[in-house]
C-alpha cells in the first residue's frame, strides 16, 4: 500500500514547501492531495487566474519524486462568487439561504453552480492535464456532507417536479404508486408535489425517498460533469471522489462508479467501533465497481469534531495503516501534513505540530509495515444507499441504522478471513457466501438475483426485515419475504424492548428479530426461555439448485457469528 499526505501549500509560506517536501520523503510518503480547498487562491476575482503559486507548489513536489492528487475545489467557492451570483447557495428546509465562509453550502441543481464548477475544473485541466506529477484527479471533497445533498430551493423545487415526471409518467402513476389516498394526500398535478418541508409529523416515507433519490442524483450528475471534463483532458490518471466513510446523504456506489475508485475518509474515532473501520475499507472497494479502494483521508491523532476528541494511543497510527493494507486498501494519505494555525480545524492534528516540528504520527507512518497483499474474499455482505435510506426514514427504532446491522454481520464473517462488500447488480458468482442484513426494498430482480447466486452453489442469508417494502416505501401487500419463496415466511418483524436469547446459547438475538414460519425449510436454532417466542426457529435453510437461501431472524453479530458456525462456512475463533 503506498502513503500520502494532504498538504495545504497556500496555508503556509513558501520558503517552507521545500522542507515539508524532504520530510515527507523522509517519512517514505509518496504521493500528495492538494488544492481541493483552493479556488480562492487559484482565482481571486473572477478570470483572474493566480498558477504562479500553484506551479511552483507543483515543481517542488515533483522535484522531491511525491506524485500528486490534484483536488478540485467546488466544496468551497469563494467569496466573490456567492456575491455575485448568490444563486449558487443552498437553501434549507426551513427557506434560508446558507451563508458563505463556510463549506458544502452550494446547491448542487444550481445551473450557475454548475457552470462555475466546470469552468474552474476546465481551466485546472487545461493548466495541468498532462503535468507528469499529477497521477490522479479527486473530484469536489465529501460531497453530500453536512446533509448538503439536498436542497430547497426554486431551482431543486422545479428540477423535482421534473424529476418525478420522467420517473413515474403520470401523476395518476405516483398518486398509485405512493398510495396518497392515506390521509388525503392525492395529487392533482406534478407541480403540487413539493420537497419534503418541516410540518406538524411526519411526510409520507414514499416522498421522502423520492427526495433522497432526486438528492442524490443530482449531486452525482454535477460530479459527472467535472469527471467527463478531467477524463478529456487528462487521459490515463486516476480520478476518484471521496467521500466520508459513514455518511449515507448520497449513493456513494453511483459516485464512485463514475471513476472506478472507491475513496474513503477514514476517522476511527467518529465512527461506533473498530469492527466498523475494517467494515470501510471493505465498502471503498465494493462501491468501486473494479474492487479498487483508497483512503484519501487517514485520522493521523486528535481530530477536532467529535463530541470528546481524546488521544489516539500510541502505536495506532500504525495499526490503522497496516489494517488497511490487509484489508486490501491500494492507497492512504494521512490527514492533514500540518495542523492549521487558522480556520474551523485547528485542533485537528497532523503530521507535524503547529510549530512544525514532527508529531508522533510522522514516525508512526514509517514504522507501518504496509508490504502485505490482502487475499481474495469467499464471502461477501450486501449494503445498499437505497436501503440504508429506507431505514434512516422508517427505522422503527429510535438510532437503528442499515449500517449498524450490516456492520454487526460484517464483523462475524470478517472473522472467517477476507471480505468483499457487494451491491445489487454486482456479480455474486464465486462466494461461498453472500449475506443480506437489512435489504429493506423488495423487486422482482432482487428476488431473481439471489435465487440465481443461490443456484450456482452459493449460500445466500437474508436478514431480518430484509425484503419488506417495495421500491416507493409501501408495505407489500403478500407474504414476506416479498418476491422471494424459500421456504418459510416472516410471519411478524419485531423491533425487541426485551433481550431474547438463543436456547442453550446465551447469546442475544439482537435489536431486530422475525418470526419465522418453516414450510419446507430446515429450521436451525431457536429461541429459549418461556415467552411466547420460545421455540421460534432462528435460522430457516431451503435448498435451491446446488446452493441454499437462509432466513436469519437474528440481527446481533454474536448471532451471525453463531449462524457461520451453524451453516459450517468455517470455524469463527473465539474472540
Amino acid at each position: 500500500m503506498e502513503i500520502g499526505v494532504c498538504y495545504y501549500p497556500e496555508q503556509w509560506p513558501r520558503d517552507r514547501w521545500e522542507t515539508d517536501s524532504a520530510m515527507m520523503t523522509v517519512a517514505g510518503l509518496s504521493v500528495v492531495r492538494i488544492g481541493e480547498f483552493a479556488w480562492a487562491a487559484y482565482e481571486p476575482e473572477r478570470d483572474r487566474f493566480d498558477w504562479d503559486w500553484l506551479d511552483d507548489a507543483v515543481a517542488t513536489l515533483h522535484t522531491a519524486g511525491l506524485s500528486i492528487v490534484l483536488g478540485t475545489p467546488t466544496a468551497t467557492p469563494p467569496v466573490w462568487l456567492a456575491l455575485e451570483r448568490p444563486e449558487i447557495l443552498a437553501v434549507d428546509a426551513a427557506g434560508h439561504r446558507q451563508p458563505y465562509g463556510t463549506r458544502r453550502h452550494t446547491c448542487p441543481t444550481s445551473a450557475a453552480y454548475r457552470h462555475e464548477a466546470r469552468r474552474i475544473v476546465a481551466a485546472l485541466v487545461t493548466r495541468y492535464g498532462d503535468h507528469p506529477a499529477v497521477v490522479a484527479w479527486q473530484v469536489d471533497n465529501e460531497p453530500g456532507n453536512h446533509d448538503s445533498a439536498r436542497c430547497w430551493c426554486d431551482q431543486c423545487q422545479a428540477a423535482f417536479v421534473g424529476w418525478l415526471e420522467e420517473r413515474y409518467g403520470t401523476i395518476d402513476a405516483l398518486n398509485q404508486a405512493w398510495g396518497t389516498i392515506f390521509w388525503s394526500q392525492v395529487y392533482p398535478d406534478f407541480v403540487a408535489v413539493r420537497l419534503p418541508r418541516p410540518a406538524p409529523t411526519t411526510h409520507s416515507p414514499s416522498l421522502l425517498m423520492a427526495h433522497r433519490r432526486f438528492a442524490s442524483a443530482q449531486v452525482v450528475a454535477g460530479l459527472r460533469e467535472q469527471v467527463d471534463i478531467i477524463a478529456a483532458g487528462s487521459p490515463d490518471r486516476d480520478i476518484t471522489v471521496n467521500f466520508y466513510a459513514s455518511d449515507t446523504f448520497i449513493d456513494y456506489r453511483a459516485a464512485a462508479r463514475l471513476g472506478g475508485i472507491g475513496a474513503i475518509d477514514s476517522y476511527p474515532h467518529g465512527v461506533d467501533s473498530a469492527a466498523e473501520v475494517r467494515f470501510w475499507h471493505a465498502l471503498a472497494r465494493g462501491i468501486s465497481g473494479t474492487n479498487r479502494g483508497w483512503i484519501m483521508e487517514q485520522q493521523p491523532g486528535a481530530i477536532n469534531w467529535t463530541p470528546l476528541n481524546p488521544p489516539v494511543p500510541d502505536g495506532q497510527v500504525t495499526k490503522w495503516l497496516e489494517d488497511a493494507a490487509a484489508d486490501g486498501i491500494e492507497r492512504t494519505l494521512m490527514f492533514r501534513w500540518r495542523a492549521a494555525l487558522t480556520g474551523q480545524e485547528q485542533y485537528h492534528t497532523g503530521l507535524l505540530r503547529h510549530d512544525g516540528s514532527s508529531d508522533r504520527a510522522y514516525t508512526e507512518v514509517q514504522q507501518a509495515d504496509v508490504s502485505g497483499t490482502s487475499a481474495s474474499a469467499t464471502i461477501a455482505v450486501l449494503y445498499d444507499y437505497e436501503d440504508a435510506w429506507a431505514l434512516d426514514i422508517e427505522p422503527h427504532q429510535a438510532g437503528l441504522t442499515h449500517r449498524q446491522l450490516v456492520v454487526a454481520a460484517h464483523a462475524a464473517a470478517r472473522e472467517l478471513g477476507p471480505i468483499d462488500v457487494v451491491g445489487w447488480g454486482d456479480d455474486w458468482t464465486g462466494y461461498r457466501a453472500v449475506l443480506i442484513p437489512a435489504a429493506v426494498i423488495a423487486t422482482p430482480a432482487r428476488g431473481e438475483q439471489i435465487r440465481a447466486t443461490a443456484a450456482t452453489g452459493t449460500t445466500v442469508v437474508v436478514g431480518p426485515r430484509s425484503l419488506t417494502r417495495t421500491a416507493e416505501l409501501t408495505a407489500l401487500p403478500s407474504k414476506l419475504p416479498g418476491h422471494l419463496e424459500v421456504g418459510a415466511t416472516v410471519v411478524e418483524g419485531l423491533s425487541l424492548p426485551t433481550e431474547l436469547t438463543i436456547a442453550e446459547t446465551g447469546i442475544i438475538v439482537g435489536p431486530w428479530f422475525d418470526v419465522l414460519a418453516p414450510n419446507e425449510g430446515q429450521a436451525i436454532g431457536s429461541v429459549g426461555g418461556s415467552s411466547h417466542l420460545a421455540g421460534s426457529p432462528i435460522a430457516v435453510s431451503n435448498e435451491i439448485g446446488d446452493g441454499r437461501v437462509v432466513l436469519m431472524a437474528a440481527s446481533s453479530a454474536e448471532a451471525w457469528r453463531w449462524l457461520m458456525r451453524e451453516l459450517h462456512l468455517g470455524a469463527a475463533p473465539a474472540t
